[in-house]
């Protein structure tokens, strides 16, 4: 609940559409810096964004999908989103590039 508050009153969310989604989606939560004033106005969403970003988060899903010890990147794109009225995500497969965990 914190979480969805700070981000209601601190970030601004874009529209985007394409043939799999209708949403409105905050920036990156990579590119929020700690110490900027966006992270200090939503510390509880910098501890989220710190726990899915740390290795041992990333250690936990290497073990969950099977994946080999190491072999996942500190490159991760995360961002909130947020569904109105007509918005969706279609099922998709979210095959891209190097993307081994979605």
């Amino acid at each position: 609940e914190n979480i969805l508050t700070e981000l209601k009153h601190n970030s601004k969310v874009k529209f985007k559409e394409t043939d799999l989604f209708r949403v409105y989606q905050s920036i990156d939560l990579g590119n929020v810096m700690d110490g900027s004033e966006l992270a200090l106005n939503m510390p509880n969403l910098m501890k989220l964004k710190n726990a899915i970003y740390s290795p041992k988060y990333r250690a936990f899903i290497e073990n969950i999908a099977g994946l080999e010890a190491g072999s996942l990147t500190d490159e991760v794109d995360c961002a909130a989103n947020c569904h109105t009225r007509g918005c969706h995500l279609l099922c998709h497969d979210d095959v891209i590039g190097t993307r081994k965990v979605s």
